[in-house]
């Protein structure tokens, strides 16, 4: 397929511009868990456009939306043909409407289901994400072997950063809700909410990669300079993404672990 390199130069750069959308936005429209800013710009990198768009419609503080509009709202309202004479009664309109639905957003139940699994599941993959990128280029520089094999000897060492990366993402969430919780207890619920999805969001890509290396590449590995590898990597966190999901929605709905 001569336009595979083109569809996978196209994904990462969207990738990598995604996230920069992110980031650029995170400056003035901090989430309220601090750690969140580095789960949107990770979670752009590897879903791209899709990342972007979940980011905007559900990610995002409503506060920083709520004062766009008002901002907007009043921009109009003053370059109306009376905005100058509108006095309390024509400006204060918005900004009061703007304030009622603040109060009703604060008094909102929370959130859906579906919402809270998914940004636990992105939560996680983050850890798997930073722990991929980090173990990749680690390995591009010293390779390590199991077995005398390459493959193997890769997928443990990422595995292992997985682990140490994902339960560090929990760790944070946790301490940033309970700061007063002594250390070595978040560390021990960090572990018991997050292993069993990292494995999963691991197992997912691993599948993927499997199926690239020995399916479609004869049992080659791409070299990991290639835009090729790391778009195979974004479609390796989507299938982790997916077997993850289930396992944290079961977690959260055990009360194993807390939605985000």
């Amino acid at each position: 397929m001569q336009q595979f390199p083109y569809i996978a130069e196209i994904f990462v750069v969207g990738g990598i511009a995604s996230a920069a959308v992110i980031a650029a936005d995170l400056r003035t429209c901090r989430q309220p868990m601090r750690i969140m800013n580095s789960v949107w710009i990770l979670t752009g990198l590897w879903a791209g456009f899709f990342g972007l768009w979940a980011y905007y419609a559900f990610g995002r503080v409503k506060r920083c939306t709520l004062d766009e509009k008002e901002r907007r709202t009043e921009g109009t309202a003053s370059g109306g043909k009376n905005g100058g004479n509108a006095g309390a009664g024509g400006m204060d309109m918005p900004g009061m409407d703007m304030h009622g639905m603040r109060m009703e957003e604060m008094a909102m139940p929370a959130r859906p289901r579906w919402q809270s699994a998914v940004l636990s599941t992105l939560h996680c993959g983050a850890g798997c994400t930073l722990a991929d990128l980090v173990g990749e280029w680690f390995l591009f520089f010293v390779p390590v072997a199991i077995g005398g094999s390459m493959i193997a000897g890769s997928w443990v060492f990422d595995y292992i950063l997985a682990l140490v990366f994902g339960i560090g993402f929990q760790y944070a969430a946790i301490r940033g809700m309970e700061p007063k919780t002594p250390r070595g207890e978040i560390v021990r619920r960090a572990a018991k909410a997050d292993i069993l999805s990292l494995t999963a969001w691991q197992a997912g890509m691993y599948g993927w990669m499997a199926v690239v290396i020995f399916a479609l590449n004869g049992g080659a590995t791409l070299p990991r300079t290639s835009f090729q590898f790391w778009f195979m990597m974004q479609i390796a966190m989507a299938c982790g993404f997916l077997a993850a999901l289930p396992v944290n929605a079961g977690l959260i709905r055990a009360g194993i672990k807390k939605g985000m």
